[in-house]
């Protein structure tokens, strides 16, 4: 299963990881639009995801932290029912598959109990990107999204409160950049770190994939973890938290390495202080986006502008 947090190349990833064997199901999302190259993702599997984040109320630019009580909440259990079905007639048959969907850390809980479920051996792939690339590419395609600050808060969201739950089990972080520039050392490195089995044919499909897959334009920007460390504009949780993964994707520590236990924790716990911002920034962009699809909602706003011009 391959986790990251959006733009921090999981499709990128999720294609390499179906060089070393693992099957994807015949029923992939085309590519298009931020994604010419292909999304890897199963549509069955993408709609039941998709499902789950209307019924939590989670939209793309969404940084609330997910309550633990909202993972048993009966519509929750229902759709976990259906989806333990789907996804045992798609797969049950495939000694080693795989899936992926941006975002899906953020929804791990309600995965792991699918997998424990239909009794599944679980190994995870970690896509890892900059996080100032990973801000430059959001706004691309937003320019709010893509403001350092607000990137950083989806980046803490997305990444930080279930990566331990990810970690118990058989995790390999991968650098989108040092994917690009060496993949088959990358591919093979993830093969031995997650135990995979080695596949028949699959070293002539990672060759494969790296010559025929990766092109130059897929980097559009290269920053070190000195950028991050230097800029200012990083939040400090996103700056520590990343700069551990990065040290895992080099392979400098492992999961076991106490001292990042420990400071794990510490961030884990940083952002859930941070929980009641997070649920305010949630509703000024729902606020936003209502004011943008209803012409009426700036005119609503006219009587509380006009307390505050006569409270000055």
């Amino acid at each position: 299963m391959v986790l990251g947090a959006g733009r921090s190349g999981t499709s990128l990833i999720t294609g390499a990881v179906q060089a070393l064997g693992v099957d994807l199901g015949d029923r992939l999302r085309k590519g298009s639009g931020k994604n010419p190259t292909g999304f890897f993702e199963d549509r069955d599997v993408l709609e039941q995801t998709q499902r789950l984040k209307r019924l939590l109320g989670v939209r793309g630019h969404s940084v609330r932290l997910i309550e633990p009580e909202e993972w048993s909440r009966p519509e929750i259990e229902a759709l976990k029912t259906e989806t333990t079905e789907i996804l045992r007639r798609r797969f049950g048959d495939k000694p080693l598959w795989g899936f992926k969907h941006g975002r899906t850390i953020r929804f791990l809980p309600f995965w792991e109990d699918i997998f424990q479920r239909l009794d599944l051996d679980v190994r995870y792939v970690l896509a890892l990107r900059n996080v100032l690339s990973v801000a430059r590419s959001r706004g691309k395609m937003n320019p709010r999204r893509g403001a350092q600050e607000k990137s950083d808060l989806e980046w803490l969201a997305n990444v930080v409160p279930y990566f331990r739950m990810a970690a118990r089990r058989p995790l390999a972080v991968v650098d989108y950049d040092r994917l690009l520039a060496d993949a088959p050392a990358e591919l093979h490195r993830v093969r031995e770190t997650i135990g995979l089995p080695v596949v028949d044919g699959s070293d002539r499909s990672i060759r494969e994939f790296a010559d025929g897959f990766i092109r130059h334009d897929m980097r559009h920007t290269h920053f070190s973890i000195d950028d991050v460390l230097r800029n200012e504009r990083v939040h400090p949780l996103v700056r520590d938290a990343y700069a551990w993964l990065d040290r895992l994707a080099r392979g400098e520590i492992g999961l076991e390495d106490r001292e990042f236990q420990q400071d794990w924790i510490r961030i884990e716990r940083g952002v859930d202080d941070l929980a009641p911002v997070l649920r305010h920034v949630d509703r000024v962009e729902a606020d936003l986006q209502s004011a943008r699809i209803n012409i009426a909602g700036p005119l609503q706003s006219i009587p509380q502008l006009w307390r505050d011009w006569r409270s000055l």
